[in-house]
C-alpha cells in the first residue's frame, strides 16, 4: 500500500527526538514500511526522518512564531492542511493525526482518509467540526477515549506501541529508590499530585516534562515546590536518558485529573520494568494490569491512596511490568493493528 502519514503542524519534527505523538507516528511509519508499505510522512518544512520518507509541507507554529494555544493557531493549520490536501491524491491510504483540522478537506482527498484521535476533550466548536465533517474512519487509542467521545463514530481501537528493543529493561531501581512522573506539566497530568507524595511518603520525587504554556502560573507553582534535592523538576528527556531516568526509579507516578485517551508514559517505563501507581482514570485500567504491573488508585482516595501503594511498590515484580509490554503494547501490534483498519476501508 501506498501510505500517507500526516503529522501536527507545531515544531519541526526530527525522529531522533520525538516524543508522544511523533513518536508514535515515527514508530508506525518505520514498521509499516519493514512490511513492505511505501509510506510518506507529510511534516513542516525543516523535518527529519529516516529513509527520506518526508515530505515538508510549509513552517511549523513555533517557526512561525506561533503555538498551539495561540490565537492564529488554527489558522495557521488550516493553512497546514490546505498544503497538504492537493498533494493526497496518489495515495491508497491518507492517515491523519491532525484531528478534527483535516476534516473540512476530507470530501477534497480521493483516497480514503483514517483519523487517529489522539486526544480526549475538545471545545464545543472543536466538537461541531466533527459533527459537520463526519468524513472518513476513526480510530481511538483505548475503549475509555470511545466513550469519552460519543459524538465520534469509531470504526476500531488500535493502542499505542513501543518498539521495545531499544528499551532496556532495568532488573531494580536504583536505591534507596526515587519516584518519577514524567510529562506536560498541567493540571491534568497531576505533577502537584506526585511532589505531595513525595512529601509524605519522604522519597525524592523527579518530574521531567515540558511546559504548558498556556497556564504560566500553575508552572510557577510547580517550581515554587522545587528544593533540588527532594523535589527536582528537569526539562524533558530523549532516548537512553529518558529510559535511564524512569528505568532507575522505584515507581513512575501517573496522578492524572482527566480522561487520559492512552498515557504513552506509562509503556515506556513498564517496558523498563519500572511499576506504574495511577488513579483509575482514562485509559489507565486498560494499560496498567493492577497489583501486577503497579496500583491503580481511586481518585476519591486521592495522595492518600497514592501513598498507600508507594508503600507496597516492592510486591510488583519488574519482569512481570515488561512482559505486559511485550505482549500488549510493541510497535508490531500497533502496526498490525493499523493494517487491519486499512484492509477494513479498502475493502480487502
Amino acid at each position: 500500500m501506498k501510505i500517507a502519514q500526516i503529522l501536527p503542524n507545531w515544531s519541526v519534527f526530527h525522529s531522533d527526538r520525538a516524543i508522544g505523538i511523533k513518536a508514535v507516528v515515527r514508530d508506525l511509519a518505520i514498521g509499516l514500511q519493514k512490511n513492505g508499505h511505501d509510506v510518506t510522512v507529510f511534516a513542516p518544512d525543516g523535518s527529519t526522518f529516516p529513509g527520506h520518507m518526508i515530505r515538508f509541507c510549509g513552517p511549523s507554529l513555533q517557526d512561525q512564531h506561533s503555538s498551539l494555544f495561540a490565537q492564529n493557531s488554527i489558522s495557521l493549520q488550516h493553512m497546514y492542511a490546505e498544503r497538504i490536501v492537493s498533494e493526497l491524491s496518489l495515495f491508497d491510504i491518507v492517515h491523519s493525526h491532525i484531528e478534527h483540522i483535516l476534516l473540512p478537506y476530507v470530501s477534497r482527498i480521493s483516497a480514503p482518509v483514517v483519523s487517529t484521535i489522539h486526544g480526549a476533550g475538545f471545545e464545543k466548536k472543536e466538537e461541531m467540526v466533527f459533527q459537520t465533517y463526519p468524513g472518513g474512519v476513526f480510530i481511538a487509542l483505548s475503549e475509555r477515549a470511545k466513550q469519552a467521545l460519543p459524538y465520534i463514530h469509531f470504526l476500531a481501537v488500535v493502542y499505542n506501541g513501543l518498539d521495545v528493543s531499544l528499551v532496556p529493561f532495568f532488573a531494580a531501581y536504583q536505591k534507596p529508590g526515587y519516584l518519577a512522573w514524567m510529562g506536560r506539566f498541567s493540571p491534568q497530568k497531576g505533577p502537584l499530585d506526585a511532589i505531595e507524595v513525595g512529601k509524605k511518603t519522604g522519597h525524592v520525587v523527579t518530574l521531567v516534562g515540558f511546559e504548558e504554556t498556556r497556564d504560566p502560573d500553575y508552572m510557577q507553582k510547580i517550581r515554587n515546590q522545587a528544593d533540588g534535592a527532594m523535589i527536582r523538576v528537569l526539562n524533558k528527556m530523549i532516548g537512553r536518558a529518558k529510559y535511564d531516568f524512569v528505568g532507575n526509579a522505584k515507581a513512575l507516578l501517573f496522578p492524572i485529573h482527566w480522561e487520559e485517551p492512552f498515557g504513552l508514559v506509562m509503556i515506556e517505563a513498564m517496558a523498563c520494568g519500572t511499576p506504574v501507581i495511577a488513579y483509575n482514570r482514562g485509559s489507565v485500567p486498560e494499560v496498567v494490569k493492577d497489583g501486577v504491573t503497579g496500583f491503580i488508585v481511586d481518585p476519591d482516595r486521592g495522595v492518600e491512596g497514592l501513598v498507600e501503594a508507594v508503600g507496597k511498590i516492592d510486591q510488583i515484580d519488574r519482569a512481570a511490568c515488561r512482559k505486559h509490554v511485550e505482549e500488549h503494547f510493541t510497535v508490531e501490534k500497533m502496526v498490525e493493528g493499523y493494517e487491519k483498519v486499512y484492509q477494513k476501508v479498502l475493502g480487502k
